[in-house]
């Protein structure tokens, strides 16, 4: 996976952060044991001394004083270990907790007697290059509270149907969706005419998902694919993979306004390819787009259009522009 030098430096910066603060912690707590304890310290304090002889004695080829440091070491330990237990201590609280347990916040692990990238960092990147995207989102201005329903009719429209029961069930549903999301809840295709709320509900969506500490990356379907095709076409490979991953990795993608890029067959292969792999993966999408079902099935492709409608609940919104309502 290919990221540039600015977020795996950032990534590094923050894991490096993660791994002194969790050594801050497991030295803070060592003291306040030490202080009520004196003995732990002096155990310690000895046992930091047995460490070091003992390498001096293996370099001189010592081998009777590595015995007697050995034995001398193992007797503090378990003395050590009489206290804990007299006093209820769980020795774990000596040790620093990393936020990951495989590479202590290294970013890097041993496999196959390789030094190999961590999932951790991975992450992090994935996460960094997402939040770069997503920063200009109004984000704050797009929640849950935020949406009025008293903006769709509690009238039949010309097919029988009364919007605001509609839109009360697709909110009800989105409140839902992101109260309860996690990587294994399904993809969603929001469907409906321009101003029916399908931006401001996706966008709630993704407030309450970053919240509870996923990551989410929301982004314009004809800017995101204006994006990787001039990355694609200027020769930028390593830039247009970098932000393909992005899109790949996150743990929530929103994609916005479908159907309003210029379509080119580069663009709907990369709508397909980035579609099919999220799904492969097993990581949902939320797409939202103007389209009829017919529209898409022309716009794209069949394959495309039934692996969509397969594998989404699709949310039908209905009624009329509220931006206009609100104006009025």
């Amino acid at each position: 996976m290919a990221y540039s030098n600015e977020v795996y430096n950032q990534a590094k910066e923050r894991l490096s952060e993660r791994r002194q603060q969790a050594l801050r912690m497991a030295d803070r707590s060592r003291e306040q044991i030490f202080q009520q304890i004196p003995r732990l310290r002096e155990i310690n304090g000895e046992l930091l001394s047995i460490g070091a002889a003992v390498a001096k004695c293996i370099v001189s080829d010592n081998g009777g004083s590595v015995k007697e440091l050995s034995e001398r070491s193992l007797a503090l330990q378990q003395e050590q270990e009489a206290i804990f237990s007299q006093k209820g201590i769980d020795a774990s609280v000596f040790e620093p907790h990393f936020s990951c347990s495989k590479c202590e916040d290294t970013g890097y692990i041993e496999l196959d007697n390789r030094t190999v990238v961590c999932d951790c960092l991975k992450k992090l990147m994935a996460d960094i290059a997402a939040e770069e995207l997503n920063a200009a989102l109004p984000l704050d201005r797009c929640t849950f509270d935020s949406f009025s329903l008293s903006c769709y009719s509690d009238k039949p429209d010309e097919n029988g149907r009364i919007p605001l029961n509609r839109m009360s069930n697709i909110y009800n549903y989105c409140v839902d969706y992101a109260d309860n999301f996690t990587l294994r809840s399904k993809s969603v295709l929001m469907r409906g005419a321009t101003g029916l709320g399908k931006t401001h509900l996706s966008l709630s969506i993704a407030n309450e998902v970053i919240r509870k500490g996923w990551s989410v990356l929301y982004v314009s379907a004809p800017e995101i694919l204006s994006k990787l095709e001039r990355e694609h076409f200027a020769y930028r490979y390593d830039r247009q993979e970098e932000t393909f991953n992005s899109l790949l990795k996150c743990d929530l993608l929103i994609l916005d306004d479908l159907g309003t890029e210029f379509v080119t067959p580069f663009s709907i292969s990369c709508v397909y390819n980035l579609f099919n792999s999220r799904i492969l993966e097993g990581k949902p999408m939320i797409i939202s787009t103007n389209l009829t079902m017919t529209e898409l099935l022309t716009t794209y492709s069949q394959r495309f259009a039934s692996r969509l409608i397969g594998s989404c609940d699709t949310l039908e919104f209905i009624g009329e522009d509220v931006r206009t309502s609100r104006r009025e």
